[in-house]
């Protein structure tokens, strides 16, 4: 648990220092995220056509007509290895809100990753196109820990947990 602990600290120290707010901005949403990244065939280094699915949960959000939620991606990645982690691109998640007045909100995002240190540090910028915080920017901000080298190398890693922060309204 002293892991996970660590892990969040460091993804939300991470996550305020990131973006600096404009002078009329608004935060609309601030959440927790918690993630769980999912492999079809373990991933190794060598390369191969890889299913990805992650599931999220949104929790300790500001926002109380929005206070928890949760989203699925699913997509297929072609030669992917465990250095393709860090991986460039876009796509959408859609966030389902627990409270049902609360519509779902669809977010589209760049992705951009990178090493630092021991963990993998992805950066999801985009804005909220329908739904509740429609027409709001957002960014996500997540950390894993490397995957294991000897994993890698041998059995493969099947699934990676990420942690980190949810900000709607820059």
């Amino acid at each position: 648990m002293n892991a996970h602990r660590a892990a969040a600290a460091l993804c939300l120290g991470l996550a305020s220092t990131a973006v600096t707010p404009t002078a009329h901005a608004v935060v609309e949403q601030t959440c927790l995220v918690n993630e769980v990244v999912t492999f079809s065939e373990p991933v190794t280094n060598t390369p191969k056509t890889v299913g990805v699915t992650v599931n999220g949960q949104l929790f300790n959000c500001t926002n109380g007509s929005a206070a928890t939620g949760s989203y699925t991606e699913t997509a297929t990645l072609p030669d992917y290895t465990c250095t393709s982690l860090f991986y460039q691109g876009s796509g959408t998640r859609v966030f389902t809100w627990t409270d049902p007045a609360a519509t779902p909100s669809a977010y589209s995002y760049n992705r951009t990753s990178s090493r630092v240190g021991a963990n993998i540090v992805i950066l999801l910028l985009g804005s909220i196109g329908s739904g509740t915080f429609a027409t709001e920017p957002a960014k996500m901000q997540l950390t894993a820990l490397n995957p294991d080298p000897i994993s890698c190398a041998t059995t493969g890693v099947s699934h990676l947990s990420l942690f980190g922060a949810l900000t709607v309204g820059l």
